[in-house]
């Protein structure tokens, strides 16, 4: 592993899913916390960083499940379990 992607995922660890996602998705979309994953409400499809979010997510050790609630697309992540 690079010191780069070593770095990157021992930063994720400090801070909780719904932060780092916040963080990352800005004014595109809506980030909040449910049962130990988070679920991602996309606001602005063009502007949303699709790939830095699911990335992260699975860096996170989470599964990650699309759909679509009231006519927007939705992120849900849980945790996975061993």
């Amino acid at each position: 592993m690079s010191d780069d992607r070593k770095r990157e995922k021992d930063h994720i660890k400090c801070c909780s899913p719904e932060i780092i996602i916040s963080l990352l998705i800005g004014d595109s979309g809506k980030c909040s916390s449910e049962y130990g994953g988070v679920v991602v409400k996309v606001l602005n499809p063009k502007e949303f960083p699709w790939e830095q979010v699911f990335r992260t997510l699975l860096n996170l050790n989470h599964e990650v499940f699309v759909d679509e609630r009231d006519g927007s697309l939705m992120i849900v992540s849980k945790p996975k379990t061993d």
